[in-house]
């Protein structure tokens, strides 16, 4: 029996994506929960102050507060909508991640196995080698991608081969094993 395990790279990348997604919603939520409502407070302050003078009322009120004395360089609108971008952001982040951490976990501990009388997967799908009918192998050179269509209990079947999610040099062996029956038509 020929065991073609997962192939860890392709899988890991989802996983970076959720890392990175995790990271930058955490750091959305940074801003829209602290720097944002800190700045949001600041700027209302500003605004609050006579226009006339404002710079030096500003310094002053800086000063006694102990804020930052450099005037702020948004207005209060423009913050509060900054402040729903960092949550709308957040769940982009979310709609992208939760989907990639998903796709990295169903990859874990997945394979495709066989010899030459039967072709079995890790979710229990069991191909006969007899009973295949044609391998479309189309997108085997480009993207390591065949299908497998077999007749089995009277009802054709499909079953996918792919030698990028899982080790190529296994995933070979086991094409071989599949078209050994086969005409050059069927394949």
């Amino acid at each position: 029996m020929i065991r073609a395990d997962v192939h860890q790279p392709f899988f890991r990348k989802f996983l970076y994506v959720f890392l990175g997604c995790t990271a930058f919603a955490a750091w959305c939520m940074y801003d829209g929960l602290v720097a944002y409502p800190r700045a949001l407070t600041y700027a209302e302050a500003y605004e609050a102050l006579p226009e006339s003078g404002r710079a030096d009322s500003w310094k002053a009120l800086a000063e006694e507060k102990g804020w930052p004395a450099k005037t702020p360089s948004k207005t209060a609108d423009d913050i509060r909508h900054d402040i729903g971008s960092q949550f709308m952001m957040m769940v982009l982040c979310g709609i992208c991640g939760i989907p990639a951490l998903l796709m990295f976990i169903s990859g874990q501990g997945t394979f495709i196995e066989g010899d030459e009388k039967v072709l079995r997967n890790s979710k229990g799908q069991e191909v006969p080698i007899e009973s295949i009918a044609r391998i479309d192998k189309r997108k085997w050179e480009s993207k390591g991608i065949a299908k497998i269509h077999y007749e089995v209990d009277g009802r054709m079947k499909k079953f996918v081969m792919d030698d990028y999610k899982y080790d190529r040099e296994p995933m070979g062996q086991l094409m071989r094993y599949a078209e050994a029956h086969l005409t050059g038509e069927q394949i």
